[in-house]
């Protein structure tokens, strides 16, 4: 199905749902990044604002990384039974609704209200809100605010800040409309300070996290004529170093800064069989069509994968993929 745009025959239903809801779970994807807790904390915020009881979860709980954002503390792992009396289930940044996490998957009940960003989500909600346009679902989820007619609180403004900063890598990532840096100077001027949540953002290494950087640029593998820069993370190498398999991420963005290479990717064994990637690339370049080939997702310049195949192997399907698309 076609990612529906925002449609305003749309709002009414979902303003008076959110009207007669007293109980609302927002959750987002396995493996949380900035967007995904930002987003998620901020609209939060917003409900708890309104009056609605909010519980905010995920199958990995909170990242160590990410604990400055305002309310961090009450995001939970996923519970395996639905809250009782939840009214609304939402979800935010998440492109179907299996990566919302195999426990989710225990509940056996559909998603009410889809907000996302991706291109290729694929519309898995009762009401689904995306604008692949968007560089972030935390702009998703403002305009959402806007069209309610709903304040946006202090910590929702930081928290939705922290989103759009990561998900467009510090305002590097294309699509950068004027809408980008209209909303980011609307949550300065509703509290959020651009140069705290930056701080926390870019500069919150643990000792354990540089340890794994100093190993992973060590082991950086260059290939097609330095076009291609990859790097293998295991779980020996994380506890070697002590760092959390969240703490890895950004970590791409330091095999980026090589000018000649247009496709940087890592390739973590989260089990000897299954096989988690992530891709980041440079324009031309779509690694969201070379991720979808192995059942992945994202965006043009950063998409992943999660498949069932050893890392060794995938290696080989993904560099072989990879070295057509430079041809």
């Amino acid at each position: 199905m076609a990612p529906i745009l925002f449609m305003n025959e749309s709002w009414d239903e979902i303003g008076q749902l959110f009207k007669n809801a007293r109980s609302i779970v927002i959750l987002s994807h396995v493996r949380p990044d900035g967007d995904a807790y930002g987003s998620s904390l901020g609209l939060a915020w917003t409900l708890r604002a309104l009056g609605k009881e909010v519980l905010v979860c995920n199958e990995d709980g909170m990242a160590r990384s990410y604990r400055f954002l305002p309310g961090s503390e009450e995001v939970v792992s996923t519970p395996k039974t639905a809250p009782q009396g939840c009214d609304i289930v939402i979800a935010v940044d998440t492109s179907t609704q299996e990566r919302l996490g195999p426990t989710f998957a225990l509940w056996n009940r559909k998603v009410d209200i889809n907000l996302d960003h991706h291109a290729s989500n694929t519309c898995y909600g009762t009401w689904n809100l995306i604008d692949p346009l968007a560089p972030a679902s935390a702009l998703v989820c403002y305009k959402l605010l806007q069209a309610l007619g709903w304040t946006c609180p202090k910590e929702a403004a930081s928290c939705f800040y922290v989103g759009l900063l990561t998900d467009t890598n510090a305002f590097r990532f294309c699509p950068l409309s004027p809408d980008v840096f209209r909303m980011a100077a609307e949550l300065v001027e509703q509290g959020a300070d651009p140069l705290s949540l930056s701080e926390g953002a870019y500069r919150n290494y643990s000792i354990g996290q540089f340890h794994l950087l100093r190993e992973i640029l060590a082991q950086t593998v260059f290939a097609w004529e330095n076009r291609v820069a990859y790097y293998r993370l295991t779980p020996a190498l994380l506890k070697q170093t002590g760092a959390e398999n969240t703490e890895v991420e950004n970590f791409l963005t330091y095999l980026q800064k090589v000018s000649t290479v247009q496709v940087a990717f890592m390739l973590e064994e989260l089990e000897p069989n299954l096989t988690r990637v992530s891709l980041r690339s440079r324009a031309p370049i779509d690694v969201c069509q070379i991720a979808q080939r192995f059942g992945g997702g994202g965006h043009p310049r950063a998409s992943g994968i999660r498949a069932r195949i050893p890392m060794a192997e995938m290696e080989k399907l993904l560099l072989e993929e990879i070295r057509q698309v430079l041809q």
